[in-house]
């Protein structure tokens, strides 16, 4: 009774509360989900209530297509009803005080068990209910949800004893007995739809201020819960300088029971094999905490295209290197550029007004990597403190509301002063990147030192760019910026000193396609094949079998196959090519750098040997002809190959990888060649 008594004085209160301007459309919404797992059902029951009594109920609410609704009522009163295809239509009198809807819903969403080769990450999953763990998306329509409104909610979740339910809110009610676990969350803002996670959980609570952080772990991992929790505090911290206050009233980070890394408005759902990763802590999190500003509390405006991903991606994986480290923050720019050229071909390089989400490599490349340059870019353009400034203000006016790359602009160049309209177009509107050229390089005495002199050059379609110029000398840098804005710009150094080299953008500032000597033979140059070909070195025939899936993540499970002998019969040339095993003929080993070396069926890179069962090496190379590569997967068994080959596609940065009983050992990246953007000065070629 007394549970009552208090629900009847919580819906009350959220009644009479005072109404904000534009609240008319808002709803109350007071959930009561019980979850069934070996059923796959979710039995619910909603009570919505209008924040502002004298507005209009909404005709039209949107629930799972597959819902069973037992009863539908008004002030207790049953009220006729249709439902079809996901709509459920009630014809509501005003005035009504409170509409109650009870249903049941199965949802059972097929999770695969093989994660192989799947680009999606949700992995086709948009709600299941099993014993191992539930997961509704907020697509899913496990709740009712008013048409064109948005809701407050306070959820209460019930299952089987040690069944936990966490979705948006602060967490105000946690219990458990001999009959069953009970979980109730209130949320703050409003919100269009809520995800709902479950499962067997550990619970480990802190606080940052008034925010709660919340840590739902596994029995098998919640030794990890407490350093968890740590990691948020300091993102937390950290992002409210950059951003703001923090949105939420609770960060929680939620285990799931497949391979998963989603953000939520104040929570982040992680998979259990993915929580047990070292890095996750220094890259996932921060990224997914990241989200909780960008695209969680303020929205993304996905028909405009979606940014929230290139500025989670720069705030957290790339800023944080920036922060402590920055020779990583260098490669990480590099990378960015490489996985471009490596990924993206003439005719994939769709604008970013186009990317909506990931479900491919290709897509991350520019949906996350350019993306994240972008915002570089953007930054160096106009300065520190008007970045930051400007997104203060994206996060303090945004917050509740759709934002496009539009609404973006129009809060940095107030912050900045600038007119940035050139800055997104060419950026956001136009897919690609420039393509520069250096050309008449000189080098001349002068009275006081020397003169270095020559043209950068882009082709067209122009862009409108800030090129960064370093000479070096024996014992100093020289840099100069110069605009590009035409198809060709001039540029002079007058220096004291002997001129060692120049190099254009040395710090890979900028957005560019990189030329071929520029990119290394990397795992990501076989995803991105086009014209694959698998070659079975001779002996290793039961290899085929055990690479299955190497070959699923690499995408090349229906490249054709061809053993040794007949390819060196037949010498095709115009395919990548992936060798599996340890050829017999030399023809099929490529030229090594100094330091690798392959003989028999031992590999020694750097002075280590690699030479047992339990060994696994996996490198590529440029293959014989131009624009081609050749990758080697050299197990020392099959029990070895089989127990690595789902790993290699996870390390599409490398070119070297080396395993251990399944434990990575070594991955390196190939040193670029050249490139034809770099000038080396001898005194000996000097006037």
């Amino acid at each position: 009774m007394l549970r009552i008594l208090l629900l009847v004085f919580f819906v009350f209160i959220l009644i009479v509360a005072p109404v904000a301007a534009g609240a008319e459309s808002l709803i109350n919404q007071v959930l009561f989900s019980r979850i069934v797992p070996e059923e796959h059902r979710l039995e619910g029951k909603a009570v919505l209530t209008l924040v502002d009594p004298r507005t209009a109920w909404p005709s039209e609410f949107s629930l799972a297509a597959q819902a069973a609704i037992d009863a539908v009522t008004v002030d207790d009163k049953p009220v006729p009803f249709t439902f079809a295809n996901g709509r459920l239509r009630i014809s509501i009198q005003s005035g009504a005080g409170t509409l109650t809807i009870v249903y049941r819903i199965r949802f059972d969403d097929p999770v695969a068990q093989d994660h192989v080769g799947i680009e999606d990450p949700s992995l086709g999953v948009t709600a299941t209910i099993m014993p191992q763990g539930t997961f509704l998306s907020a697509a899913s329509g496990w709740h009712p949800l008013p048409v064109n409104a948005k809701s407050r909610f306070r959820v209460t979740i019930t299952g089987p004893t040690g069944l936990y339910g966490v979705t948006s809110g602060r967490l105000v009610g946690l219990e458990t007995s001999e009959t069953g676990s009970e979980t109730t969350w209130q949320t703050q803002r409003p919100q269009s739809a809520l995800a709902l996670a479950a499962g067997y959980y550990q619970v480990e609570r802190d606080t940052l201020g008034e925010t709660q952080l919340l840590a739902f772990f596994s029995a098998e991992n919640a030794t990890l819960a407490s350093g968890y929790l740590q990691s948020c505090r300091e993102y937390l911290q950290l992002y409210q300088e950059l951003f703001g206050p923090y949105p939420y009233a609770k960060f929680a980070v939620v285990e799931n029971f497949y391979p998963t890394g989603y953000g939520f408005p104040g929570w982040t759902l992680l998979g259990s094999s993915v929580i047990r990763l070292p890095f996750i802590r220094t890259t996932s999190l921060p990224h997914e905490i990241a989200h909780t500003w960008w695209g969680n509390a303020v929205e993304i405006d996905y028909s405009s295209g979606n940014w929230g991903e290139g500025l989670a991606t720069y705030v957290a994986d790339y800023y944080l290197k920036e922060l402590h480290a920055p020779a990583e923050a260098l490669e990480y720019r590099r990378k960015i550029l490489r996985d471009y050229a490596a990924l993206i071909d003439v005719g994939d390089d769709l604008p970013l007004t186009a990317f909506r989400s990931r479900t491919s490599k290709r897509d991350q490349a520019v949906g996350y990597g350019k993306a994240a340059m972008v915002f570089h870019m953007l930054r160096n353009l106009i300065d520190d403190e008007a970045f930051w400034a400007g997104l203060k203000t994206v996060a303090r006016d945004g917050i509740g509301k759709r934002y496009a790359w539009s609404d973006l602009q129009r809060h940095f160049e107030a912050a900045s002063g600038m007119d940035l309209g050139t800055f997104f177009r060419q950026w956001i509107r136009r897919g690609g990147a420039p393509q520069l050229h250096l050309t008449d390089v000189s080098v001349m005495p002068v009275e006081d030192g020397w003169q270095v002199s020559g043209t950068i050059l882009q082709d067209a379609p122009l862009y409108d760019l800030a090129v960064t110029l370093q000479v070096e000398t024996a014992n100093r840098k020289y840099n100069q910026s110069i605009g590009l804005a035409e198809s060709q710009n001039c540029f002079l150094f007058t220096i004291a000193e002997h001129p060692v080299s120049l190099s254009v953008d040395p710090k890979s500032d900028l957005f560019r396609k990189l030329y071929p000597e520029e990119v290394p033979a990397t795992v990501n140059d076989l995803r991105a094949s086009r014209l694959p070909l698998v070659v079975v070195a001779r002996g290793s025939e039961a290899l085929l079998d055990a690479s299955r899936d190497l070959l699923l993540g690499l995408q090349w499970h229906q490249s054709p196959v061809m053993n040794e002998d007949d390819y060196l019969v037949q010498r095709p040339t115009d395919r990548d090519l992936l060798v599996l095993g340890w050829p017999k003929s030399q023809e099929l080993l490529l030229n090594l750098p100094d330091g690798f070396t392959v003989a028999e069926r031992q590999v020694t890179i750097g002075g280590k040997l690699y030479s047992e069962a339990d060994d696994v090496l996996f490198f590529v190379l440029p293959g014989h002809e131009a624009n081609r590569v050749t990758g080697y997967f050299l197990p020392g068994s099959l029990a070895a190959a089989r127990d690595t080959a789902r790993r290699i596609s996870h390390y599409g940065r490398y070119s070297t990888l080396a395993f251990h009983k399944g434990r990575n050992q070594i991955k390196t990246t190939w040193d670029p060649v050249g490139s034809p953007l770099k000038r080396l000065f001898t005194k000996d070629a000097m006037p």
